[in-house]
């Protein structure tokens, strides 16, 4: 019997290229229209709207408010659950799909007007401290069902409470993964670096979960002049971030730091100019960097913070008992030494799972299951 076609509105919150939203990019570009009409609501006018098809609804729900909207706010009235609630009526889905756990207001529109909704997580507990105690209840409590980017997302929403849950590995373009061998020479030779040095490459906001403080630490312990430790990634104006880039100036390690900062076009240039990939995220659901280093065949080291267990097999590289910068240390040492044995094949054809036809195929699996 041929399904009735269904209507799901998308929820996103900025419409940028973070890994959860490129993924849902990903999904509305392979959707099957003859399945599906869909629309998408972004907290923000972001640079992935740009990317969608022409003819799928956009909405943006205002959340920097006009001078009038200030105002109704001052006297109670919400701009952004009034522009939620103009949405449902507007477009009448089946089911509104939430790529996150961070927009509660939507969950609690879905509720008032009855509407089923999927939440998709891509947070580990760290990130629940940011919701009240009410909105993550709601979530967990309302979702029709919740998907989880890794098991150990999928375990944490259980243990929450989570009654009805599904797992969907977070997957990459894995054709855009691409490197420029002369370019990798260049950067490596514009950052002083010996051709016989050892790089590990680290990448993220300089974050407190991305384990960017620790940094110095990892440095220190080293205390390896022949080793340089590259962090590639969005620089935060925070306190801690000062405090680790003091901390990391005025080392006395004679391992080498370097702070590349954000590197949007050479970004893949700067994981291949790598020997290896250093994770040191707190907790990371499943961080998509780890599968590009792959992809690059680089062998990985990591604290146990979460997908990345799930992801690095033998041969892959190491993955620490605990958040132990004394482990990660000897780690590094045993792959830089041969002690421990990496396979750059076997990393590149794990990686290779995580494309996006898979994913997709996955995805529409778990979509159809609730219908």
């Amino acid at each position: 019997m041929e399904k009735s076609k269904q209507r799901i509105l998308f929820f996103t919150p900025y419409a940028t290229r973070t890994g959860s939203e490129m993924m849902l990019l990903y999904i509305i570009q392979n959707i099957d229209r003859n399945r599906f009409d869909v629309g998408i609501v972004s907290f923000a006018n972001g640079e992935l709207l740009k990317e969608l098809p022409a003819d799928i609804p956009v909405f943006i729900v205002p959340k920097d408010y006009n001078l009038l909207q200030k105002i109704k706010f001052q006297l109670g009235i919400n701009p952004t659950l009034n522009y939620l609630r103009k949405i449902a009526k507007e477009f009448k889905a089946d089911f509104w799909y939430i790529n996150t756990m961070m927009l509660p207001e939507t969950v609690a529109i879905a509720k008032e007007f009855s509407i089923r909704f999927i939440t998709h997580f891509h947070e580990l507990p760290l990130t629940y401290a940011v919701l009240s105690r009410s909105d993550i209840k709601n979530i967990i409590d309302y979702s029709d069902l919740i998907i989880g980017c890794s098991q150990v997302t999928c375990k944490a929403i259980e243990q929450a409470g989570g009654k009805n849950t599904a797992l969907l590995y977070s997957f990459i373009d894995t054709e855009k993964v691409t490197k420029n061998q002369e370019r990798t020479a260049e950067i490596r030779k514009t950052l002083g670096i010996p051709k016989d040095d050892y790089i590990w490459i680290l990448s993220g906001m300089t974050s407190e979960r991305k384990g960017f403080d620790l940094l110095p630490d990892i440095a220190e312990e080293l205390n390896d002049p022949h080793v340089h430790l590259i962090w590639v990634g969005d620089k935060l104006g925070d306190g801690l971030t000062y405090y680790t880039e003091q901390r990391c100036s005025d080392t006395k390690s004679k391992t080498h730091i370097h702070l590349a900062g954000k590197q949007k076009d050479d970004y893949y240039n700067y994981l291949n100019a790598g020997n290896g990939f250093l994770l040191t995220s707190r907790q990371d659901p499943f961080p998509l960097v780890m599968i590009e280093a792959a992809l690059l065949g680089k062998p990985i080291i990591s604290f146990p913070s979460g997908g990345v267990s799930e992801f690095v097999e033998e041969g892959m590289g190491i993955v620490t008992q605990d958040l132990s910068v004394k482990q990660m240390v000897d780690a590094m040492r045993k792959v830089m030494s041969g002690e421990v044995l990496t396979n750059a094949e076997k990393s590149i054809k794990r990686a290779g799972q995580f494309n996006v036809k898979n994913g997709y195929e996955n995805w529409i699996e778990i979509i159809d299951k609730i219908q």
